[in-house]
């Protein structure tokens, strides 16, 4: 394989991997320093939708003040859009994903609450079609609807979360139209200049992350630190 063939497999698996965890959001979006220099907000909604034909993905979440001991001046809630072409980067060079992140104030509060509360109250109810034990990497019978989008939920209400995720399934079968909900949303995002607003990740997403390892089951690392996290044959593992 020559290099230009190689760069290209490196920037597509960076393009995807990096891609993705744009689509998820940060663990935190800290604001600039001028405006507070001490809280942030963390996510307590987020929806991913995947639209027909697999061209483009985004996701909508909401962010909400979770500074540790803050009992007044809590920062404004906050709504984050995230646009992916996953086709156009699987197919080029980019070195980085063509993912765009808008940041933005939350217009009218009320609508977003009531937005989520209906969320909040049609979770418990989204359908889930029963399966069982899978053998044969069985999947369970579901009715599909090309027409509509592939979704992901995810919520929690401070002391609960809760995620779903489905091929296209019509919003009568649901109860619920997801893309009702992506547009209510984004209509109440007002954004904000970027200048100043800091998204945090769990790695540096430059870096490829750490090869993974293999652990054999019940062993304790410390015991054995020149093996640990090599993969090891089955004689190995039974001395």
């Amino acid at each position: 394989m020559n290099s230009l063939a190689t760069s290209k497999n490196v920037n597509r698996r960076r393009c995807l991997r990096v891609g993705l965890i744009l689509l998820e959001g940060p663990s935190a979006i800290f604001p600039p320093q001028e405006l507070d220099g001490y809280g942030w907000l963390e996510a307590d909604f987020r929806l991913t939708i995947k639209w027909p034909g697999q061209v483009k993905q985004e996701s909508v979440s909401v962010f909400s003040d979770d500074s540790i001991n803050r009992e007044e001046n809590f920062l404004e809630p906050m709504i984050r859009h995230c646009i992916w072409n996953r086709s156009a980067d699987m197919a080029d060079t980019n070195p980085w994903p063509s993912a765009s992140v808008s940041l933005g104030h939350v217009r009218d509060q009320s609508k977003v609450d009531a937005v989520l509360r209906d969320v909040h109250r049609s979770l418990s109810g989204l359908p889930f079609a029963e399966l069982g034990l899978s053998t044969q990497r069985d999947v369970a019978d579901l009715e599909l609807d090309p027409s509509e989008p592939e979704f992901q939920v995810w919520a929690r209400n401070g002391v609960q979360s809760i995620e779903y995720w489905s091929l296209p399934v019509a919003a009568a079968k649901l109860g619920l139209s997801f893309r009702q909900v992506y547009e209510a949303l984004l209509a109440e995002l007002v954004p904000v200049a970027p200048s100043g607003w800091r998204e945090r990740y769990d790695y540096d997403l430059r870096e490829e992350p750490r090869s993974s390892w293999e652990l054999p089951v019940g062993a304790n690392p410390s015991l054995e630190p020149t093996s640990f996290g090599k993969p090891q044959s089955a004689a190995q593992l039974q001395r």
